[in-house]
């Protein structure tokens, strides 16, 4: 069997959960709870306005299951561009300046720029994509093997989020899997006008250090073993949910040392072309174009992510199936 694969966590296709609708003019709005109209199963749990939900993540790495950054749309709602506030990867030819950009080319931000006219500027969306279990609030256990997909288009709900995450996965040594989390919808109002109120998703971790310590004690605790052999059955997620074991500490240096070799045995030389090509493949394995970046990856992100390069490389398969944004493969004609 293959080792190390790259784990693809599935979402439940029926939606996304938001903390918004659409009005009958099409118009966006708020709303003050989490809109999971589409879940009857969850609806019966929660009823049909809740504003609080307990979560369970599928992975102890982050960039698994957590995703935001910022995008660009043209008016017939085509991407443009998206970006990290970072680097900008363009998706069409477009000017913006004076300077043409090309499909494909990956550059400094252009979003924020102080120089950008006024007609480019705050154009860009923010948008954060998390995915997560969700536990029955009676029992704490999973009824969908599927994680559902959250979605929200506010910046200080992804860095709420995201923030707790890291503060947790801290505090536990490195896991996330099999910790309760709560994740709730706190309605706050606009510094400018007090009348105006706009949802700010909260994460979490529930009860003290103690009992989350319980909770990834042999990892199945805070997941039923039963909960977990019936992940195991329905889902291929449930092989790596279920494995009791914790991350073992790996050689960053060797992993580093492996991917620069194989970049360099590849594209030898200095060239220009061969020096866009290791950033192409670095962009593609490992989200960033920076050595410096890679460097501070975990050991475990760095040997999976190796392990799809080199296949890549050797292979010269580059027709890896892309994912839609619910988690999905989409097969290409």
């Amino acid at each position: 069997m293959i080792q190390n694969r790259r784990y693809r966590i599935l979402c439940d296709p029926r939606a996304k959960i938001t903390s918004g609708e659409k009005t009958e003019k099409g118009l966006p709005a708020s709303l003050p709870y989490f809109d999971i109209s589409p879940f009857p199963e969850l609806v019966e749990a929660y009823g049909e306005q809740p504003e609080e939900l307990f979560l369970y993540f599928p992975s102890d790495e982050i960039p698994d299951f957590f995703n935001d950054e910022f995008n660009l749309y043209g008016s017939n709602g085509q991407k443009k561009r998206s970006c990290d506030s970072v680097t900008c990867i363009h998706r069409i030819d477009e000017t913006i300046n004076g300077v043409t950009y090309h499909a494909g080319q990956e550059t400094e931000c252009v979003c924020r720029k102080l120089n950008l006219p006024e007609k480019d500027k705050n154009k860009c969306v923010y948008v954060m994509y998390l995915k997560a279990w969700i536990a029955l609030p009676d029992t704490g256990k999973i009824e969908n093997p599927l994680c559902y997909l959250f979605r929200t288009r506010s910046e200080n709900s992804g860095a709420n989020i995201y923030s707790e995450l890291e503060k947790i996965k801290t505090l536990a040594g490195g896991v996330l899997r099999g910790i309760k989390f709560s994740l709730s919808v706190r309605m706050v109002s606009n510094r400018k006008d007090a009348k105006k109120r706009f949802p700010i998703w909260v994460l979490q971790s529930v009860g003290m250090m103690s009992d989350i310590r319980r909770q990834i004690s042999g990892r199945v605790d805070g997941i039923q073993q039963e909960e977990v052999k019936a992940i195991e059955q329905n889902t291929k997620m449930g092989t790596y949910v279920a494995n009791a074991n914790l991350p073992k500490k790996e050689n960053k240096e060797a992993h580093l040392k492996k991917i620069k070799n194989i970049l360099v045995e590849c594209y030898p030389g200095k060239s220009k072309e061969n020096k866009e090509k290791k950033k192409e493949l670095l962009v593609e394995f490992f989200g960033t174009s920076k050595w410096d970046e890679v460097k501070r990856m975990p050991a475990d992100v760095l040997e999976r992510s190796y392990t799809g390069l080199k296949e890549k490389l050797e292979t010269g398969d580059d027709e890896d199936l892309p994912f839609d944004e619910n988690g999905n493969p989409v097969e290409r004609g």
